[in-house]
């Protein structure tokens, strides 16, 4: 991907301080779940819809680009991987950012979080997923993030919010 295309998408998931599950030892350091084998785990095509945004989110501009990420209703869709080792489950992707580590449960919920910078560490994003995924394969979700620092003149500090459907490949 593009690395100038990567702050627009990185901002787009994100928007204004946010609350302390958001830092990034919050995100880094969720523990391991109760759940057990690797039934959660597989390849997923998933639709993100934003439906919240508050702060400072744009229009910014990255080279000759620039996004407006403050769109409530916009979707994107994505191809996650999904891997279960008993309560240990990690989701990646190719949005930032692209790892979210965290529990499994026995219930077939998971709680993870992900911590990414960009630009040499201008940028920093967190996000955290809280959802489920049904015996068919089914998956629901939400994603909350946060955007924040300086780059090139321009200021970030964002909070978002992101509903996220999708199912098993």
């Amino acid at each position: 991907m593009n690395t100038r295309l990567l702050i627009p998408l990185a901002l787009a998931v994100s928007a204004c301080g946010g609350p302390s599950d958001l830092a990034p030892d919050a995100v880094r350091s969720i523990p391991d779940g109760d759940g057990t084998g690797s039934a959660l785990g597989g390849d997923y095509a998933v639709e993100l819809r934003t439906v919240d945004f508050s702060g400072s989110c744009g229009p910014f501009v990255v080279g000759i680009f620039t996004a407006s990420v403050c769109d409530v209703g916009d979707v994107v869709t994505e191809h996650i991987t999904v891997e279960q080792r008993e309560g240990h489950l990690v989701i990646d992707t190719s949005d930032l950012p692209s790892r979210f580590e965290g529990g499994a449960y026995d219930d077939a919920s998971f709680d993870v979080g992900g911590y990414a910078t960009e630009f040499g560490g201008a940028i920093e994003i967190t996000a955290r997923s809280l959802g489920r995924i049904d015996e068919s394969g089914r998956i629901e979700a939400t994603v909350r993030s946060r955007t924040w620092g300086d780059f090139e003149g321009q200021s970030a500090d964002c909070y978002g919010v992101r509903e996220v459907s999708g199912a098993r490949e």
